[in-house]
């Protein structure tokens, strides 16, 4: 399959969007690669399926927490309770080293993106799938909710302190006269922050996913399976820095008096 084809290619009414999302946008939308609006299409459907499969799982999830007598010994199996079991200790250990006793108020958040990421990196990892985190525009919504999130909770913890903070980083009286040049200096770095995550995800996925393409398309059977290997690694990593920068910056944003 090209650029353009995907399994989503096959789906009733597929096209029908496409033609829709052309005349509607045209050239306001975003593409990583080429001038076609087909390429977006695919993220939009990929996103949608992992929306769906994290559901289902989380439905079986919730199933077996009804049955109580059943999860008080842990399955010996990988199941959706277990796997979302493992995720939620490995966030919670890595949040709470971090942010500190605090840190089961941001859990929620931090882990409804870790799972979106993660499924969305690994479904580049299948034949015929695109991940919705090799565009730009599913990235930047990640990010952006992100930097809305530790920015709300900066002014709830700290109220006007979380302004101040960027005009007077050091806290004391003297650094008052240094807040022309601070500011717009601090200000550049807050709203930076979630350009750097957008881009980072959706470069080393763009990367990961055009390198496994091309090696797959010279031999199908055995060339990529190294290649799948360390594409498999790189979903980890991606998926665990973007979580990891994003539990830092609300600490940051969270504890600015402490530093």
């Amino acid at each position: 399959m090209d650029h353009h084809t995907s399994w989503f290619s096959f789906l009733p009414g597929y096209h029908a969007f496409h033609e829709r999302l052309n005349q509607t946008y045209g050239d306001y939308v975003y593409l990583p690669v080429g001038s076609h609006t087909y390429e977006t299409v695919h993220h939009i459907y990929a996103a949608l399926l992992v929306v769906f499969a994290l559901v289902v799982l989380a439905l079986m999830a919730r199933m077996r927490l009804s049955r109580l007598d059943d999860v008080i010994i842990p399955s010996k199996s990988l199941s959706p309770l277990t796997f979302f079991e493992l995720v939620l200790e490995v966030l919670s250990g890595m949040m709470q080293n971090v942010i500190g006793k605090e840190y089961k108020r941001y859990v929620p958040m931090i882990g409804t993106l870790a799972l979106f990421i993660l499924f969305s990196n690994l479904l580049g990892l299948v034949p015929g799938f695109v991940p919705p985190t090799d565009n730009l525009n599913t990235t930047a919504a990640c990010a952006l909710t992100v930097f809305i999130w530790f920015n709300f909770h900066g002014l709830r913890t700290q109220g006007i302190g979380h302004l101040t903070h960027l005009a007077n980083p050091l806290g004391v009286w003297w650094g008052w006269f240094l807040a022309p040049l601070m500011f717009p200096v601090e200000l550049f770095g807050l709203f930076v922050r979630p350009v750097t995550l957008a881009l980072r995800l959706a470069a080393n996925m763009i990367g990961d996913h055009r390198v496994l393409f091309a090696f797959a398309a010279m031999m199908p059977l055995l060339l990529p399976l190294p290649f799948y290997a360390l594409g498999l690694l790189v979903c980890l990593i991606q998926t665990a820095v973007f979580c990891i920068l994003s539990t830092v910056y609300i600490a940051l944003h969270t504890h600015e008096e402490e530093h």
